[in-house]
């Protein structure tokens, strides 16, 4: 009996270092697509809100968010958009990556971000969601959230 005891701890301790390990690399992995994402965002983020048209996002956007409305209901929503005035400055974004396992999908990445702007009639904040493909992100969900597009 002593000796399956011995044997089961054994085995229980390896489990801890190997759980130990798996958690650190998961946290290095995911520092870096942190870093990776917010550096995507930082980059397109502010050529699409100097130029706020759908043909714009679209060169950013995965096939989930073209497909995830008509092109007139785009168009309608970047002319609402247009309300917002000049883009002035861009102020940087904040967030995280999550990475999931699925039976149906594998291994899905996902960063969830919200950036600051300044338009002409005021301050807007950016919500975006991406995904990373292979080596490439896209963006999935784009909002954007001003009181300057309030009863527009």
């Amino acid at each position: 009996m002593k000796k399956i005891f011995i044997i089961l701890g054994g085995i229980f301790v390896a489990l801890v270092i190997i759980g130990i390990i798996a958690f650190g690399i998961f946290a290095i992995k995911g520092s870096s697509l942190d870093k990776e994402c917010k550096a995507y965002i930082d980059e397109v983020t502010p050529k699409i809100l100097s130029n706020l048209s759908k043909d714009t996002l679209f060169r950013y956007a995965g096939d989930r968010l073209k497909n995830s409305a008509k092109p007139e209901e785009f168009e309608k929503t970047f002319r609402w958009f247009a309300n917002l005035g000049e883009f002035k400055e861009y102020q940087g974004s904040k967030g995280q990556v999550n990475v999931s396992m699925t039976t149906k999908s594998g291994k899905v990445t996902t960063g969830y971000y919200e950036a600051k702007a300044k338009f002409e009639t005021g301050p807007a904040t950016i919500k975006m969601i991406t995904t990373k493909n292979g080596d490439d992100w896209h963006i999935i969900g784009f909002q954007i959230y001003s009181t300057a597009l309030v009863n527009k």
